[in-house]
C-alpha cells in the first residue's frame, strides 16, 4: 500500500478526491484497487476554500508509483510492543495519577497483563464536575478535587486539543484508543483534532471501565504522600498515611502536585529547574477572529471557528507566543491552591461560544528567577498569590489590552466581554509582571497588531494569570530506560518536564510503561 501526500481538492468529496488522486499519479482507473483518507485539512489562503489530503492507497503496480513525488510507502503504524521484563515483582505496578499521561501507562500495562493498581488524589470525573461547577457558581475550593487535580487530569478541563509536534509511531495508537472508548472518529483524519472537555467525561469513563475488567483497580482520593526507599530503590508508597508495597512506579503526577514532589525529593528523587512560560489569557469575539483570519469565507462553515497561532522573538531575547488557542470557548478558574490565583482557557465539543481566547505567553528562565532548586517554583507562586490579592475572592484582574500598553485601566469594556464566571476587576496588569515580561508582552502585542489587524484594538481583554501550562521542574530520569534516580520509579508526562499537551502526554505515559514492562516481568510470575 502506498502513502500519497498533498492530494489537492476543492470538496470533501470521495468520488472528487478519487478523482484528483488519480490524476495527481498519472494512474489509469484499473490500478487503482481503493483508498482511505489517512489526513485531511482545509486551507483559504489563496481565496479559495481547497483541501489537502493525505491518501493511503492499494494499487497494482505499486513500485512503479512510489517513484513518484510526494508518495511513500505506506508505513507500519501499529504497535509491536512485546514485554521482555526479566526482574519478577512481588506487588502490583502502581500508577500515581489519572490525567493523560497516567490513563495511557495504566492502559498499557492492562493491555500486557499486569493489572495495576491507580491512586488519584482527586475525585472520579463526575464527582469532579460537581466540584468544579460549586467552585465556579461561588463556592469553596476543593484543594484535592477541582480543576488540577482529579481523573483525566488538567486536560479534561481544556479544548481537548490532540495536537503533537512529534511523528511519534504512537500518535497513532492514542487516537486510535481514544476513538475506541468513544471519540469522533474525525479525530483519526483531521489535521488539527480535539474533543472538548464534555466529551471527554464519557471517554474517560468508558477507559477506566474497560480497564477494570482487565484487571486494574482505581482509588480516587488517595494522595501519594510519601515513599519508601531502601538503597534508592522503591519499597513502598505511603497513601493517605497508609503504607502500600510497591517495586514499579509510573508517577505521572501533575505539575501543580508541588506537596508530593517537595516529600518525594527528600526522598532522594533527583529534580532539576527548568524554563517555563507565564503569562495571560487575551481574549476577542469569535466573530472578530473568523473575520481577520478567513477575510470572504468568515461564514463558511467548513472553516469556523477559526483559529490563529502567533509567535516572535523579542527585543531582549524572549520567545513570546500564543498557546492552547481555544476558538468559541472560556476562560476558566483553574486554582489547586487556596489565596493563589490561576486561570486557564477551555472549550466545549461544539467550540459553540461567542469568544475566542489563547494563552499569551512569556518564556522564563534563570535569569528571571535564579539558580537555586524551587526558585522557579516560587516565582509562580509569588506570582499566583500577587494576582489574587490584586481582586477580591477568585475574581480575575483584567484589563484591555490597548490600556495594557498604555500603562492606563479603564472600567468599560469595548465589545469583548470577559468568560470568566466568577467575575472581574479591572487592574493594571503592568503592576503584576517584572519588567523584563512587561516589555516582552507590550513587544509582542505590537507585533501582533500589525499581523493581525485589530488583535489588540478591537476592544480585545487580557485577564490574568496564566501559569500552569508547563512546570518549572523536571524530574529527571535516564534516557535509556526512563528510570528515576530512585530504582522503580517512572516519573512521566506533562508535570514530571517531559511533555506538552494530552497527546504527548500520552505517548509519554505508553513509554514510561513500556519502560517498566521492558525491566519488570508481571507480579509473582
Amino acid at each position: 500500500m502506498i502513502r500519497v501526500h498533498q492530494v489537492i481538492c476543492d470538496a470533501d468529496d470521495r468520488s472528487k478526491i478519487r478523482e484528483q488522486l488519480l490524476k495527481k499519479l498519472k494512474m489509469p482507473s484499473a490500478d487503482l484497487i481503493n483508498f482511505h483518507i489517512h489526513r485531511r485539512s482545509v486551507d483559504a489562503r489563496k481565496h479559495e476554500v481547497r483541501f489537502s489530503f493525505t491518501i493511503d492507497a492499494k494499487v497494482h503496480h505499486e513500485k512503479k508509483y512510489l517513484k513518484q513525488k510526494d508518495v511513500i510507502k505506506k508505513p507500519d503504524e501499529k504497535d509491536h510492543f512485546v514485554p521482555k521484563g526479566e526482574h519478577p515483582l512481588n506487588s502490583r505496578p502502581v500508577v500515581v495519577g489519572f490525567g493523560p499521561a497516567g490513563m495511557f501507562a495504566a492502559l498499557a500495562l492492562c493491555q500486557h497483563g499486569y493489572r495495576p493498581i491507580i491512586i488519584e488524589r482527586g475525585a472520579s470525573i463526575r464527582q469532579r464536575q460537581k466540584d468544579v461547577d460549586a467552585f465556579w457558581k461561588g463556592g469553596p475550593l476543593d484543594p484535592e478535587s477541582n480543576v488540577q487535580f482529579g481523573e483525566g487530569g488538567a486536560g479534561a478541563f481544556s479544548d481537548g486539543k490532540l495536537t503533537c509536534r512529534s511523528k511519534d509511531p504512537l500518535l497513532r495508537k492514542v487516537l486510535e484508543e481514544l476513538v475506541q472508548y468513544g471519540a469522533d472518529p474525525d479525530i483519526l483524519v483531521d489535521a488539527y483534532p480535539h474533543i472538548g472537555t464534555d466529551a471527554f467525561v464519557e471517554i474517560i469513563e468508558n477507559m477506566r471501565q474497560a480497564m477494570i475488567k482487565m484487571g486494574a483497580t482505581f482509588h480516587f482520593h488517595a494522595k501519594l504522600e510519601d515513599m519508601i526507599v531502601q538503597d534508592d530503590r522503591l519499597k513502598a508508597l505511603i497513601v493517605n498515611g497508609e503504607e502500600v508495597a510497591c517495586q514499579a512506579c509510573i508517577l505521572a503526577i501533575g505539575h501543580s502536585a508541588s506537596d508530593t514532589i517537595h516529600a518525594l525529593y527528600e526522598r532522594g528523587l533527583h529534580l532539576e529547574n527548568k524554563p517555563f512560560p507565564i503569562g495571560v489569557r487575551i481574549e476577542h469575539t469569535q466573530e472578530f477572529i473568523n473575520q481577520a483570519m478567513l477575510g470572504d469565507f468568515k461564514d463558511d462553515p467548513r472553516l469556523i471557528p477559526a483559529r490563529y497561532t502567533l509567535t516572535m522573538m523579542t527585543s531582549n531575547k524572549k520567545g513570546v507566543y500564543t498557546f492552547c488557542m481555544c476558538p468559541g470557548g472560556y476562560v476558566i478558574p483553574s486554582e489547586a491552591q487556596e489565596g493563589q490565583l490561576v486561570i486557564n482557557g477551555m472549550s466545549y465539543a461544539s467550540r459553540s461560544g461567542e469568544n475566542a481566547n489563547s494563552a499569551l505567553l512569556v518564556q522564563i528562565n534563570e535569569d528571571d528567577y535564579g539558580t537555586e532548586l524551587f526558585a522557579g517554583e516560587k516565582y509562580i507562586e509569588d506570582l499566583e498569590r500577587k494576582a489574587y490579592r490584586m481582586t477580591s475572592g477568585y475574581k480575575a484582574p483584567v484589563q484591555l489590552a490597548k490600556d495594557y500598553l498604555q500603562g492606563k485601566v479603564s472600567q468599560e469594556l469595548e465589545g469583548v466581554k470577559p468568560t470568566y464566571c466568577l467575575g472581574y476587576e479591572f487592574v493594571d496588569l503592568n503592576t503584576l509582571f517584572s519588567k523584563a515580561v512587561n516589555q516582552s508582552l507590550h513587544e509582542a502585542l505590537l507585533d501582533f497588531e500589525k499581523k493581525v489587524p485589530g488583535f489588540v484594538t478591537s476592544g480585545a481583554i487580557l485577564s490574568a494569570i496564566e501559569s500552569r501550562s508547563n512546570p518549572s521542574l523536571r524530574l529527571v530520569r535516564a534516557k535509556e530506560n526512563r528510570t528515576s534516580s530512585i530504582y522503580g520509579l517512572y516519573p512521566c508526562g506533562e508535570g514530571s518536564g517531559y511533555a506538552g499537551g494530552i497527546v504527548s502526554s500520552a505517548i509519554d505515559g505508553i513509554k514510561s510503561a513500556y519502560a517498566l514492562m521492558d525491566h519488570f516481568g508481571k507480579e509473582n510470575a
